[in-house]
């Protein structure tokens, strides 16, 4: 059943999970709360964030970016206000000045994309902080507890702008240990590694595609792996201690319709989904890619042309999608004795298995003051630092994906 029915202003384009957001409310927290929310992003330039813990909320409980809307409130709260019929018409003169007045006022609120919103990803490491990207070709990295002015009530700003893309934003993906690493992917056929302490896009590394990105994502039992997947069908793999170069492998996933979304699963190693407007959902082996990884099956969900897939996290051998059929269609692989085969050695766990070999990071105390260190070359020392961490671990257990 429905257990959450929220109205929108605008068609969802994207959702993002998070635990840490600050509200308009005042507590004994500073307005800070820890709890369960989402992050949505439609065609507005505004994001809302949800609490899910409250059921048939009226409002968000953020609002970041969109448009400003102060005033209109004030004018509202004026308008309710009773008129003086002593006056000969003068109450009426001034309502239609300040009328023109909020016509003239209207915009975007400070630092607000100012296009439609297609891409979300929340921090892992700073629960905090939630990176958008856009339209219009823009990154921007919220601190959803921060409020630049420090006044009671007034809106979050972001913290840092990246335009190191040419055209639309498609995907992003914050690195799951490092925490100012973040990867993005878009229309002009880039897919980039941008590090957070840094807004100059000369410090930014990019790989190049052969056509638009439509998913990123790392893989998390070893972290040093970038998976992109675009328009074309083609699904490719980099290292981020090499990027730029050729990528560790390469393959096309599905021949007709592109790659729509792809997903790693977090309790089975190696075990990678893609789905496609073609309606199928196909698994993969990227544990021994030699030269390319080994396809393990596939299946059409009977949904229509798929646009999402992720694994339950709850559970290793669950996936579900959806579909343009209105739908969502949950596959259970625990009975599929192909992939059983395949994977059932490997859920988290086992010995054999190697797991990531980079170290997590501290996180910082105030990603604030992190955004206003700054350093030009940032990327390129949070990637020689994967490099040191995987240096001093030594050969240890089996290496996963192998270059040909």
């Amino acid at each position: 059943y429905v257990h959450h029915d929220i109205p929108l202003p605008s068609f969802p384009l994207c959702l993002a999970l998070g635990s840490v957001v600050g509200s308009y409310q005042s507590n004994e927290n500073d307005g800070i709360t820890a709890g369960n929310y989402v992050a949505i992003g439609s065609f507005e330039p505004g994001i809302e964030i949800w609490n899910l813990d409250v059921m048939n909320a009226l409002e968000p409980t953020l609002v970041l970016g969109g448009m400003d809307t102060r005033g209109s409130e004030e004018e509202w709260m004026r308008m309710q206000m009773p008129v003086s019929t002593s006056a000969n018409g003068g109450g009426k003169k001034k309502k239609k000045k300040k009328n023109k007045k909020k016509d003239t006022a209207g915009g975007l609120r400070e630092g607000s994309h100012t296009d439609a919103v297609m891409s979300l990803s929340w921090n892992t490491v700073h629960q905090q902080v939630l990176a958008s990207g856009s339209a219009d070709g823009t990154v921007k990295l919220w601190d959803c507890t921060h409020s630049t002015s420090g006044k009671k009530g007034d809106y979050i700003r972001p913290s840092a702008t990246l335009t190191h893309h040419t055209d639309k934003v498609q995907s992003l993906a914050w690195h799951p240990s490092e925490g100012t690493l973040l990867a993005t992917g878009g229309y002009d056929r880039r897919v980039c590694l941008a590090d957070a302490r840094s807004t100059d896009s000369q410090s930014v590394k990019t790989a190049k595609l052969l056509a638009d990105c439509e998913a990123i994502a790392w893989d998390p039992h070893n972290q040093q792996y970038l998976t992109v997947a675009s328009e074309d069908g083609v699904v490719q793999c980099w290292d981020v201690r090499k990027f730029g170069g050729d990528p560790v492998w390469s393959m096309i996933a599905h021949e007709y319709g592109g790659v729509s979304d792809m997903s790693y699963n977090a309790h089975v190693p190696g075990m990678l989904l893609t789905c496609s407007i073609d309606k199928t959902v196909a698994l993969w082996d990227t544990l021994n890619p030699s030269p390319k990884p080994t396809p393990c099956g596939s299946k059409d969900m009977n949904v229509g042309r798929l646009h999402s897939v992720s694994c339950y996290p709850s559970s290793p051998w669950l996936l579900a999608c959806g579909g343009s059929g209105n739908e969502i269609a949950i596959w259970d692989v625990e009975g599929e004795d192909s992939i059983q085969k395949r994977f059932a050695g490997r859920t988290s766990g086992d010995a054999n298995v190697a797991t990531s070999n980079i170290e997590e990071e501290e996180p910082d105390v105030d990603f604030e003051a992190v955004m206003a260190a700054g350093d030009d070359q940032a990327t390129s020392k949070a990637l020689e630092g994967m490099n040191k961490s995987k240096k001093k671990k030594g050969k240890k257990g089996k290496k996963v994906h192998k270059r040909k």
